[in-house]
């Protein structure tokens, strides 16, 4: 083999070196541009589905308070003894946030209760209407100042409907609250506690309209 021969050679494998050189580094670039491109579009669908509030990974959906998405409703409650008819009973409403009638409750109770004791039931049952309902942020009310300071004291007590209406309060299912109200404000509640005594069975009653007597005293 002469001189001019091995430098054709040369030269040719210097091209092929050089052709498969540029090659490969076309290939990595494209390599990196579609890897960027990927990323880019799972940012963007993930972007997307946290909008729309679905779940991006593993189907599990993010955790929100649903809470604070929900109106807040009233509910008016209050006990009622007739000592000399030997009857007890209890009822209440519940209202929206600006106190117009949803609907109401009368329930007829063992007639061997204290006075005090029909008003705790009430509230007891008042809590669980409410919560069977579906309701998630509730405010209850009660013209019974002594048990209103006794539930929100959180002195230890073993009267067990007083341990129970706590329990519901506090129960991470919704926002729920007590407060006190006069008797002149809880009039309408006053009104549907009396109508339980004119039961005969001890269900609980709900009432989708207003009594007649009791709309003079609703917004």
């Amino acid at each position: 083999m002469n001189g001019g021969s091995r430098n054709n050679e040369d030269s040719k494998a210097e091209e092929g070196e050089g052709s498969g050189g540029w090659a490969s580094t076309f290939l990595k670039i494209a390599g990196a541009v579609a890897a960027t491109a990927a990323v880019a579009s799972t940012i963007y669908n993930v972007a997307k589905q946290a909008e729309a509030g679905a779940a991006p990974f593993g189907g599990q959906q993010p955790l929100h308070n649903h809470h604070y998405h929900q109106e807040e409703v009233i509910l008016k409650v209050d006990g009622s003894l007739l000592r000399g008819s030997n009857s007890a009973g209890c009822g209440g409403f519940l209202s929206s946030a600006s106190e117009k009638w949803i609907c109401g409750f009368a329930q007829r109770l063992n007639p061997d209760l204290r006075e005090d004791e029909t008003e705790k039931e009430s509230i007891f049952r008042g809590l669980v209407w409410v919560k069977e309902k579906g309701k998630k942020k509730v405010v209850v009310k009660t013209d019974n100042r002594g048990i209103e300071n006794l539930v929100n004291s959180g002195r230890r007590c073993n009267d067990s409907v007083i341990c129970e209406i706590r329990d519901l309060l506090n129960s991470d299912e919704w926002e729920a609250s007590l407060s006190w109200i006069s008797g002149v404000e809880n009039a309408v509640a006053d009104r549907l506690a009396h109508k339980a005594h004119s039961q005969i069975s001890y269900d609980l009653e709900e009432i989708k309209d207003p009594p007649q007597n009791c709309l003079m005293h609703l917004k």
